[in-house]
This record gives C-alpha cells, structure tokens and sequence, in this order.
C-alpha cells in the first residue's frame, strides 16, 4: 500500500544549493568551489569555473555513488547560490489518510525530514519512493514537475535517470560474459576491441566496471560541448576519441579508482561489437521489457514523453539561468548516462538489480566483491556496476547504490541485501553541481539507514560479502 503527499514549496527560498565539489576522489579532484558571485558579478574568467562544476553532474563524484546506505559522508555542505528558480504556484495539499502498514510516527518522521531536506536542496520538486518487503512502502513527492504548473512529480513520471544508465549498462554486461555463445570475459584487455586505446592492453573489462582502470573523465571540455550544443548526439566513437584523448588518473590500471564515463562508452562499444546489436536493443530486450519497464528506455536523443517531467538546470548560464533541459539529448553520455525512466520502473529496477536480473549466481557473487582498491572511504567502493556499502565487521554488503544526473536532473536508486528495501528519488534541479537533490537523501539518512541497512552479525554469503569472506 501507498502512502503519498506531496506539498508546494511554499516559503521556501527560491534558490538553488551550491555545494562545494567533492574533494579528492574521482570526478571532484581539482574542481574548484563556486566563487559566490552571481554570473552577473563574476569576473570573465569565472564562467568556466563554474560550468567546471558539471563535473559531478557527468561524472558523479564519489561523495554521491553511495546513496543513503550507512550515512552520507561530508563533502555537500555549501553556500546559496544567487541564480533563483522560479517560483514554485503549488498549492499545499495532503495524500490519502491511509499509510499502508508503514508506521504512522515513522511517516510523520520522514514527512518532517523531506520538507527540511527539499528545502535546502532548492530543487523545484522531488519524488522519492521506499519499499520495504513485508512491512510496506511510502512514496511522497513536494514541489512541481514543471514550474508554474502546481503539478507534482508523478511515480509514472519520465524523466532522464543519468549514471544509473551504469547499474543497467554493467549488468547486460554481466549477462553476455555469462553466456557461452559470445566470446567476451572479465579479464579480457581493451586491446581486442580498441588497440589504439592508451594503456590497452593491461586495462580489462573488469576495470572498466569498477572504474579502476585509470581512464581520464573529460569534465571541462564537456561541459563546453553540452553547453555549446545541448541537443548534439555524439557517436560513441567520438566519445571514445575524446577520452583516448583525456590525460590519464596517476595509478596504473587496476590500481586506484577514478570515476569517468569512459569506460562505460567503452563497454557499450564493446558490448555491441561483441553481440553485433545496437545498445538499445540490448537494454530494451534485456532489461527494460522482462522487468516490465514501461517507461524506460535508452535514450541519447534524451526525448521524454507524458507524463514528464522538465529539469531546470543552471550550468549553461548563458541559456538561461536556470533553463529547462527538458528537450536536451543525453548525447554527451551515452552508456555512462543515457537512459530516461520513471519511480515506478527505477523500483522494478532495484529489485531486478537485488535479485540478480539475469546474471549468473558466479558472477553475481564477483559484482559486489571485487571492488576498485583505494577507493578513500572505508566501509565503501565501487563494484562491477554500482557502488557498494558494507559492514566492515562482518563483510557483509549493505547497500548496492547509484546517483545520477543530467543537467536539470537528480536521481538515486539503492537495494538494501539485508533487508530487501529499494529507494529510488528523482529531482528536477542541479543546483550548479548535480548534488541538489542529494540533500534530500542527507536529510532522511538518519531515519532510514537503520532501517533499510539491517545489523548483520555474522558473516554472509553471496552474493553479499566482500573481501573473500
């Protein structure tokens, strides 16, 4: 049973988060923070400091690859930025009285923690959804899909899901080198496909999903291009081309992690080279249609169709600031970030994803085990696919989690192995570093990760233990 609220924004600030960039890791190393300054006030170097911030949305920093499992770490706390949103003409209204059998105070309690967290996020809305099997489900959503129209985000919604592309991209990976009639495998070096590669023949398959493999993440030069063409749909030899291109992480391969887009266009590219079918077929025959996905689909031209929802982003201030993305193509992602979805299919996901979609119990038990090393957090890394957040006592694997964005859109999905629970949350504002919507999650962490972690104790067994155990 559903329970469902949504409220208007009401006085809340119409203003967009600007959170410092992740420091350190991945796609926020040598980012520099927002000046402070309204684009109006900013020198003329400052443009291009700002779009560099669309790193965390193409690349997602790691402060935001594990969702709501544990806690969520420090590295989002910033200043307001002076590029407003427009002002949300919802009118506050209440769902249904009845709140399945969720606990009425535990309702109340994640209620209060949403407005607080929509609030900071100065997102224009959220939908967010938690499903926990055998004590029920809350699904709530505050602000408006489109702006002026008082409308809130429907679960039916379509929108673009970014990197959770990754979750979805990995397993047709997963599923094809489980089958006998292609010749692809974990360990195969990036030379068989791409010999011109730099660092082809020692970076594998496997680095390329758990983000190991050293390849550069293009970040500036990227932004540029979105900015400069918004509705450009790049080949994916291109894309490639730019990354063969892109100065390489200071690790060998397979030695430290460095999140970059990359080496998903390469999986794609491999992917189709290896089944001699397009990457939409194979995310449309493999994922999106036997797990019933309706909404789904992969999609670089980005399009989405009714019901909607529009992304408003401040990244391009030249086009407006914000501006609806909703028409812009996924061009620029691709197999790193392509697909557009809905809550309700991104719930069918989570559970999919939970339950294995399709790959074999062997290599299922290797995708959330083999973790990039060096990943700087303890208690986290980055699997075949999808981050992964385990209890560092037992081994045992908590979470299995993703973020995603595109400009003017937020997402997160996250199975929970201890318990069965799925959340997935989408947002319609980047707030200038595609982590807006993650003070949402920042704001419910504490109710729901005691919740949806569990408390092992002992040892599990795989899929969900780590490190050999």
């Amino acid at each position: 049973m559903r329970f469902r609220q949504h409220r208007d924004r009401g006085a809340v600030a119409s203003t967009m988060s600007q959170p410092t960039a992740p420091d350190g890791h991945g796609a926020g190393r040598d980012v520099p923070p927002p000046d402070g300054e309204s684009d109006g006030g900013q020198p003329p170097g400052a443009r291009p400091r700002r779009r560099a911030l669309l790193w965390t949305v193409i690349a997602i920093g790691v402060v935001a690859i594990v969702v709501i499992a544990v806690t969520i770490w420090s590295g989002s706390q910033g200043s307001v930025s002076d590029a407003a949103q427009p002002p949300s003409s919802a009118a506050e209204t209440s769902g249904p009285a009845d709140a399945g059998s969720l606990d009425p105070e535990l309702v109340a309690e994640l209620e209060t923690a949403l407005d607080e967290g929509f609030a900071a996020s100065g997102v224009p809305g959220v939908i967010i959804g938690v499903w926990i099997p055998g004590e029920g489900e809350w699904v709530s959503e505050r602000g408006e899909a489109e702006v002026g129209t008082g409308e809130p985000i429907g679960p039916d919604n379509q929108q673009k899901i970014g990197s959770i592309t990754k979750t979805i991209v990995s397993t047709v990976m997963m599923q094809v080198i489980g089958e006998a009639g292609f010749d692809v495998g974990l360990d195969d070096t990036l030379d068989r496909w791409y010999p011109d590669f730099p660092e082809a023949s020692t970076i594998t398959v496997r680095m390329l999903l758990n983000q190991s493999s050293g390849v550069g993440e293009s970040g500036r030069a990227q932004v540029d291009r979105i900015c400069a063409d918004p509705h450009g749909i790049p080949t994916p030899d291109e894309l490639i081309a730019i990354g063969a291109a892109t100065p390489r992480a200071d690790f060998a391969p397979g030695d430290g992690f460095a999140y970059s887009n990359t080496n998903y266009y390469l999986l794609g590219g491999i992917l189709e080279q290896v089944t001699g079918t397009d990457l939409a077929t194979l995310i449309h025959d493999r994922i999106t249609e036997p797990f019933g996905m309706d909404r789904s689909r992969f999609a670089p031209d980005g399009q989405v169709t009714a019901p909607l929802t529009h992304g408003y982003s401040v990244f391009c201030p030249e086009l407006g600031s914000p501006v609806d993305t909703v028409d812009w193509s996924n061009g620029q992602s691709w197999a790193g970030g392509g697909m557009v979805s809905t809550l309700d299919d991104l719930h069918a996901w989570g559970e999919a994803l939970g339950e294995g979609a399709g790959v074999t119990p062997e290599l299922q038990a290797q995708r959330w085990s083999d973790l990039a090393p060096n990943f700087g957090r303890s208690g986290a890394s980055y699997g075949l696919g999808a981050g992964v957040e385990f209890d560092e006592a037992t081994g045992c694997v908590l979470a299995i989690s993703h973020a995603g964005a595109e400009p003017g859109y937020g997402t997160n999905l996250a199975y929970y192995p201890q318990t069965g629970a799925v959340l997935a949350m989408l947002g319609n504002g980047d707030g200038a570093t595609g982590e807006a919507v993650q003070e949402v999650g920042k704001a419910l962490a504490p109710i729901l990760g005691p919740i949806l972690n569990g408390s092992p104790t002992e040892p599990c067994a795989a899929p969900w233990a780590v490190g050999g155990r």
